[in-house]
C-alpha cells in the first residue's frame, strides 16, 4: 500500500481515478492546476484479477472475491476523504476486455463497492497511457521513441516522434499471459525461455514493421515493472531503497539491465522476493517482463531504456484536466 498525503484544506479540484490492470488495481486521487501536479492519495494493490482464467477467458471466483475485497476498502478510503466511489473514473482493462463474464463481475463491484468500471479499448488504454508519459516530460521533441507498458493481460505499444504518437497498438502479450503459457515451472526453465523469446519475436512483427523507417529509436517503459528495474537497480548500487515513484522519469543503461536480467531469471521466486527493492506485487511477473524488454532492447537497439513513472492513471487525470479547461474556454 502507498499514500502522498499533501497539506491540502479542501477537496476542490481533486478527481478520483482507478485503473483495473489484469495484475494491480491502483487508486489515485489527485489535480492538475496548470503545470502543477498535486496528489492526495495514490493506493496500489495487488489483485490478480486476470490470474489463471486468462486461457479461458474468465475472471475466475477467487479472483473476484479479491477485487471486490480490494475495491471495498478503496471505496471506503475515498468515503473518508468525502468522496464517492460512483463518481471515480474507473477503466477496466485486458482481464475485462476478453472475459466472457465480464459484465456480472462489473455487476457485483458496482453493488459492493460504488465503482462503475468502464471497460476500455487497447487503443483506448494506449491513448490514455500517452498521455501520462508525455505529462511526465521522458519524452524529448527531437528524438523517436517505442513507449512500452507491460500490464499483466495486455501491453501496450506507441511509437513517437518527438513528443506526438504516430502509431500505437495493445497486444495479449501481458505478463499474466505469458506467466500462464511459459512460466509455469519457477525458476524458469531455459527451454521455456527460449520457446518464450521466440514467441514474442513473432508476435512483435508488427510492430516491427512500423519500426523499420525509424532509425535512433529510444525504448521508453512506464511504471509497473520498469519502476521495480529501477527500484532494484538503485538499492543494489547505493544499498538505499528510493522508490522510482519519488520522480516522474528515469534512465536505465542496457548494462545495468543486463545485470539485473542474469541476476533475476534464473531465480525462484522466493529468491527473487529477497532481493532488495522487489516488491512482492512484481516478484511473480519480473521474470517474464524482462525476457520481454530483452527482445525490445534487441529490436530496437536503444543505447537506454528510459522510464516514466507515469502511465493511465496520470494520464486519465491529466485528460480529464485538459478537457476541464477546453470546456471552460
Amino acid at each position: 500500500m502507498e499514500q502522498v498525503i499533501s497539506d491540502v484544506k479542501t477537496l476542490k479540484g481533486f478527481r478520483a481515478v482507478a485503473d483495473l490492470g489484469s495484475n494491480t488495481f491502483h487508486l489515485m486521487v489527485g489535480r492538475y492546476e496548470g503545470e502543477k501536479r498535486e496528489i492526495l492519495l495514490h493506493r496500489r494493490e495487488a489483485v490478480g484479477i486476470g490470474k489463471d482464467g486468462m486461457a479461458k477467458k474468465q475472471i475466475l471466483p477467487d479472483a473476484t472475491e479479491r477485487a471486490l475485497a480490494v475495491l471495498q476498502s478503496f471505496s471506503a478510503e475515498l468515503k473518508e476523504l468525502g468522496m464517492e466511489a460512483a463518481d471515480a473514473d474507473v477503466y477496466a482493462t485486458s482481464a475485462f476486455r476478453n472475459a466472457e463474464n465480464a459484465q456480472d463481475v462489473l455487476r457485483k463491484i458496482e453493488k459492493s463497492s460504488g465503482f462503475r468500471p468502464r471497460i476500455i479499448s487497447g487503443q483506448e488504454e494506449a491513448g490514455l497511457i500517452f498521455q501520462g508519459v508525455l505529462g511526465s516530460g521522458v519524452l524529448k521533441d527531437d528524438e523517436d521513441a517505442l513507449v512500452v507498458d507491460i500490464g499483466g493481460g495486455s501491453v501496450e505499444f506507441i511509437l513517437c516522434r518527438g513528443k506526438k504518437a504516430v502509431w500505437q497498438e495493445s497486444l495479449e502479450i501481458g505478463g499474466l499471459r505469458l506467466m500462464e503459457r511459459f512460466h509455469y515451472a519457477d525458476p524458469l526453465p531455459p527451454h521455456e525461455l527460449s520457446a518464450m523469446e521466440l514467441h514474442l519475436k513473432e508476435v512483435l512483427k508488427p510492430l516491427r514493421e512500423q519500426m523499420s523507417g525509424l532509425h535512433g529509436l529510444n525504448l521508453v517503459g512506464c511504471s509497473g515493472s520498469f519502476d521495480t528495474m529501477i527500484d532494484i537497480r538503485n538499492a543494489l548500487n547505493s544499498g538505499q531503497w528510493i522508490p522510482a515513484e519519488s520522480s516522474a522519469m528515469h534512465e536505465l543503461s542496457r548494462t545495468d539491465f543486463f545485470e539485473l536480467f542474469h541476476r533475476i531469471v534464473p531465480l525462484s521466486l522466493e529468491k527473487r522476493l529477497s532481493i532488495p527493492g522487489m516488491i512482492p506485487l512484481r516478484a511473480g511477473m519480473m521474470v517474464v517482463a524482462l525476457c520481454l524488454v530483452k527482445v525490445l532492447l534487441e529490436e530496437t537497439a536503444s543505447p537506454e531504456i528510459r522510464v516514466s513513472t507515469w502511465s493511465l492513471k496520470e494520464g486519465a487525470l491529466l485528460q480529464y484536466y485538459l478537457h476541464s479547461a477546453n470546456a471552460v474556454h
